[in-house]
């Protein structure tokens, strides 16, 4: 066991930041509940800035167990699959999505359904790119562009999203052939939303970074407000309280070169079939969730 590194040390300031110097919600505009019918207001603090760079290894927390297929899954779902529609996450055993479903199974005009919009033109071209084609394309053929960004948050079609996005904008920035990403967070949810979203891109990072052969650089994570519900607190003292394990995990990533040796599309290699390897941590923290 040894002292926090790399996303185990911010994440644990960022909390403990929340924890003893956060604002409490006014109890007036809670809207999130427990199971039980309980309001669940939270603490909070604005404006979250983190970095992580190479030399930080792989964000995954080891302060606690992180599930590490299901974030995948779901980002497989946005940002491969391009969907709004919850049954392939239920026939993938995915239920993160479950209790946000409309009458048609769906998330309504969110997440996926965002990045499917053909809604970028390229120069001389009357052919429409959906958000991920044109973040490809741009990247491969004009690397030095500073508007290589994704965005969910499209105002005609909030009200018919069962959920808006938390996390809603990418921003791609390539300098010597060194790949940044930049991802922009609306709220947070620091005992079991963010850990989940901050492995999420850190996967997709690599995987994009690998696929255009560029190096890795850095994830640039900006949080509008950072927040912990009343009964995580201190369930997350115990948690951040404890020495993590030594061992740095390693990522695996699907193959680029098929077995005929063709080269393997960015939608053909699956982000749930990223390996995460020699992954030591200290086990399960349960949190109530709050809706």
């Amino acid at each position: 066991m040894t002292e926090y590194t790399g996303f185990d040390k911010i994440y644990r300031d960022i909390v403990m930041e929340i924890i003893e110097q956060g604002t409490d919600q006014d109890p007036t505009l809670v809207r999130a509940k427990y199971a039980d019918g309980t309001p669940a207001p939270t603490r909070f603090i604005q404006g979250v800035n983190f970095k992580i760079t190479p030399a930080d290894g792989i964000p995954i927390l080891k302060s606690k167990r992180v599930f590490q297929k299901t974030p995948l899954v779901e980002l497989e779902w946005i940002w491969q699959e391009l969907s709004n529609d919850v049954t392939w996450l239920q026939d993938h055993k995915c239920k993160v999505w479950n209790e946000w479903v409309d009458e048609n199974n769906t998330i309504g005009k969110a997440y996926g359904y965002q990045l499917a919009k053909k809604c970028r033109r390229l120069p001389n071209h009357d052919e429409k790119l959906n958000q991920v084609e044109y973040v490809l394309h741009q990247l491969e053929n004009n690397p030095g562009s500073r508007r290589i960004m994704t965005s969910l948050w499209d105002v005609d079609d909030l009200d018919e999203m069962t959920l808006e996005p938390c996390v809603w904008a990418t921003n791609w920035k390539v300098n010597n052939g060194v790949l940044d990403l930049h991802v922009k967070q609306r709220s947070a949810d620091m005992a079991l939303g963010n850990p989940f979203n901050v492995y999420q891109y850190a996967v997709l990072h690599r995987l994009i970074a690998d696929q255009l052969d560029f190096e890795l650089g850095t994830m640039h994570w900006c949080i509008d407000d950072a927040h912990v519900y009343d009964r995580h607190i201190d369930v997350l003292k115990n948690q951040l309280s404890q020495p993590v394990p030594a061992s740095e995990p390693t990522l695996v990533l699907p193959a680029k070169i098929a077995e005929n040796g063709s080269t393997r599309s960015f939608f053909e290699r699956r982000l749930s079939d990223v390996k995460l390897e020699n992954y030591e941590n200290n086990g399960v923290f349960k949190y109530e969730i709050a809706e």
